[in-house]
Order: C-alpha cells, then structure tokens, then sequence
C-alpha cells in the first residue's frame, strides 16, 4: 500500500449482496473530513446482535460503536464497507500488526475511537443482504429468484462484467466418476 499512497482506502465485505455507488459514498466521507466512513443501515433489532451496531449524533458522526453486542441499543448496523483515510488506517494497522487475528471490527474501528478520529456513518437505503448464514444465504437466493425481484441482476444500467476462462480441470484420475 505505501507504494501507492492512496489518499484514501476501501475495504470491503466479500459476504455481501449489494450494488452501492462507491463513489458517492467517498464524497461523504470527503465532505465530512473523515478519517473513517462505515456504511450502514437499519436491520430488524432482533438481527442486531449479528452486526456491528451504530450510534450516531444528528449529523452522523459515529459516538458509539458495539461489535455484535449481545443487548444492541441501535439496529443501524455496520454493512462491513469502509472508507479510511490512508494515514488513520495506516497508522491503526501499524499500532495493531501484532495482533493475533485483527479484525476491523473488533481491533481497528475500536482503534481509530480511542484515537479520537472522526468516524462517520454513511446511510445506505438500497438493497443489502448479508450471506454469512445458511438461512441468509438462501433467502437471498430465493429473493433472486422472485418474479420481479428486489435486486435485479439484469439491469441495463448496471451491468455486471466478467473474465470466464475455459480451462479444463488440473487432473482427472483414470478411474473418476
């Protein structure tokens, strides 16, 4: 990352299913000057004990931030899509490298509050399923499936682009079924 020196960092969830306009998300976080934007948004309260749970002031700075707490104050949770200021990120990755299993939420955003940094909550109000649970991962394929579904993978005006190479396995045994 020091080679590139990014202004600033995206960090995303790889469970998700979602379509966001991250650049609309970054202008937020550049207009606010924040040093950390989470995108969030409400989950029903009785999920919210899965998530990382927010607690804002009226202009959506982040005052509190609980890591999947067993009694959630909030349901605005943490969609696991953040936006770092390179230096605030740095500087936590460098204070936390030893460690063991450092985890955004539950290491570095606690990091970044007790450095008073300024940490942002980004409302996102379109469609988003997290699919780190069986029973999640299937309603989102059932939504999928819907006749007119609530995420659309065919939209024209968002299309979705793929590299597919063909290639044939590494090694099929003689006596393979």
């Amino acid at each position: 990352m020091e080679t590139y020196n990014p202004e600033y960092v995206l960090i995303l969830s790889g469970d998700h299913i979602y379509k966001m306009d991250y650049e609309v998300m970054l202008e937020y976080h550049k207009a606010n000057n924040a040093d950390v934007t989470i995108a969030a948004m409400p989950v029903p309260i009785e999920e919210a004990s899965r998530f990382g749970i927010l607690i804002t002031d009226d202009s959506n700075k982040i005052t509190e931030f609980e890591e999947k707490p067993a009694n959630p104050r909030s349901n605005l949770a943490s969609m696991g899509i953040y936006i770092f200021s390179w230096k605030a990120l740095k500087e936590a990755l460098i204070k936390l490298k030893d460690v063991p299993g450092c985890d955004f939420g539950k290491h570095v955003i606690p990091y970044c509050f007790e450095q008073n940094e300024r940490i942002f909550a980004y409302e996102y109000n379109g469609y988003w399923k997290d699919v780190g649970t069986l029973s999640s991962y299937w309603e989102a394929n059932m939504e999928l499936i819907d006749i007119i579904p609530e995420f659309n993978l065919y939209e024209e005006y968002w299309k979705i682009y793929t590299k597919s190479d063909i290639t044939p396995p590494q090694y099929i045994a003689a006596d393979a079924r």
